[in-house]
């Protein structure tokens, strides 16, 4: 969707010509998203379908957690071609809550505990798996499919999904509004038939908490609110995972000493890893402005759409001292890399082990690489930034 009439309400002033959903070239994205800072620190754009923007850590972790102003019903721009809500990070509270109760029990760091030994055999089978060759394209062959392979054990789902559901997830999350269409089809597709198996025998897996848990006063799902969960759980295992691990990684390929570093004393991973999400967080959702309201001396109407990037939060100069730089010294790496608020994301505890066992398993096999000679990543912004392509290569020992 382009560009629409700008509303009668928003100051020409406000106006900027910004596109976020785009592929950048030529520049870091960070610094991309950085520019922003030059002008006014909430504008419209009348891209995807017309929108608010703020630019500034404070607003836009305050609008996040603020869901009786801003819903979060409408979490994408532009709005159009998704005519449903994906419990439960588009239902606002309290029923929010009672979707996020049927699954909670798979995020807590208990759970965890099985789950970090899955996710190390899992790197360490596809780290061996090119370790030998010397070169990888890093998204395909490790990014997107731990990610995958986690979510399966999640929901006990055949291994032999992984590929199909990996195809299905990219075009939820990644796709334009026809390949999301076509994605949300194939995972309906899919998704009924294993959540009616688990209806008939149901077993210790979160597929089967759906299907077989209770919300809003004791009922049962419906068969569509059931699809729509199942969906959203794949595309968010997919996501940020496999996002923040490309950032890192070609982060990590670029900094000698940073890489070095982690190599040499893993004990520092720990902290790092919360560093470097601070500095690469991935989230561009939206918020829908419930009633009319002037917010920080701007006038907004019932519907509007703000995009609320966490993008902008990393790297606002008000939050952090010198915010482009990575630096595991830092004292406050506190980030809204998962969110703010009752919609915080609920898999943030299995995201930061993900990306730990991955820093841990990778290091310890391949300390030394860098992005292949002659090439250059791919990276886009978008709901959630992502990097499409990135060749790395190492010496073989």
């Amino acid at each position: 969707m382009g560009e629409l009439p700008i509303p009668a309400h928003v100051p020409p002033t406000l106006v900027r010509d910004f596109d976020y959903l785009r592929e950048v070239e030529g520049e870091e994205l960070w610094h991309w998203w950085s520019h922003l800072h030059d002008g006014p620190e909430i504008f419209y754009t009348p891209h995807n379908g017309g929108h608010w923007v703020l630019t500034r850590h404070a607003a836009i972790a305050e609008v996040l957690a603020d869901y009786t102003r801003f819903s979060s019903r409408h979490q994408t721009v532009p709005v159009a071609g998704k005519p449903f809500s994906l419990p439960p990070i588009e239902v606002d509270p309290p029923l929010h809550g009672e979707f996020r109760r049927l699954i909670a029990p798979w995020f807590t760091p208990k759970a965890m505990v099985g789950m970090e030994s899955d996710a190390k055999a899992l790197c360490i089978e596809l780290i061996e798996g090119f370790r030998e060759r010397g070169h990888c394209e890093f998204i395909s062959e490790f990014a997107l499919v731990m990610p995958i392979g986690i979510f399966l054990k999640l929901v006990d789902l055949p291994a032999g999904d992984r590929l199909h559901l990996l195809e299905i997830a990219e075009k939820m999350v990644r796709g334009d509004e026809e390949q999301q269409a076509e994605g949300f089809a194939a995972a309906f597709e899919y998704l009924d038939v294993k959540l009616e198996e688990r209806r008939r025998n149901p077993g210790d897996d979160m597929l089967s908490a759906i299907v077989t848990g209770t919300i809003d006063g004791g009922r049962l799902l419906t068969d569509e609110e059931a699809r729509l969960m199942g969906a959203l759980l794949l595309a968010g295992g997919l996501d940020t995972v496999a996002g923040m691990i490309g950032f890192i990684t070609q982060h990590l390929a670029g900094h000698d000493e940073h890489r070095r570093l982690l190599a040499s004393e893993p004990d520092r991973i720990h902290s790092a890893t919360e560093e470097l999400m601070r500095r690469h967080q991935i989230a561009n959702i939206a918020r829908e402005v419930v009633a009319d309201t002037e917010y920080h001396g701007v006038a907004m109407k019932a519907g509007d759409m703000i995009l609320t990037p966490t993008s902008m939060a990393a790297v606002d100069d008000r939050e952090y001292n010198n915010p482009l730089e990575v630096d595991f010294d830092r004292p406050n790496k506190r980030s809204i890399v998962f969110g703010n608020g009752p919609h915080q994301c609920i898999g943030a505890f299995l995201a930061r082990t993900e990306i730990r066992v991955f820093l841990r398993e990778w290091l310890a096999r391949i300390p030394e690489f860098r992005i292949a000679a002659g090439k250059t990543s791919r990276v886009f912004s978008g709901r959630a930034n992502a990097m499409r392509y990135l060749p790395l290569e190492w010496d073989i020992r």
